[in-house]
């Protein structure tokens, strides 16, 4: 006998009305850019990434933010993709040299970087 599981509509009810930060389009663009011009994926990879959104996330996450520290949260999710995407494949010494590097780059973001 085959089970069918039904997932609620968990949002049918939901009482804050869904709001997108107007610099949405705008700082997609740019971001997008941005995460591409690192040439961190192979094209069939690159093609994959594309295909998510993660500056939607970022836009619906902060509807009120300025466009400046909007494309900071855009380009911040990008980076976590990649990040998350490489991590998968590397080994643990590889993955916390990755996050040393990452670390290091947030705490001081005016250190020049190759």
């Amino acid at each position: 006998m085959q089970q069918r599981f039904y997932i609620p509509n968990c949002l049918e009810n939901w009482r804050w009305p869904r709001a997108l930060n107007p610099h949405y389009v705008e700082v997609k663009a740019e971001s997008f850019a941005w995460e591409r011009s690192f040439g961190a994926f192979s094209p069939k990879a690159q093609d994959a990434c594309d295909r998510c959104d993660f500056d939607l996330l970022a836009c619906l996450a902060y509807p009120r933010l300025d466009k400046v520290h909007m494309r900071t949260g855009c380009d911040l999710m990008n980076v976590f993709f990649v990040f998350n995407e490489h991590s998968d494949v590397s080994s643990v010494d590889e993955v916390q040299r990755q996050a040393d590097i990452i670390m290091d780059a947030l705490r001081n973001p005016h250190t020049p970087r190759p």
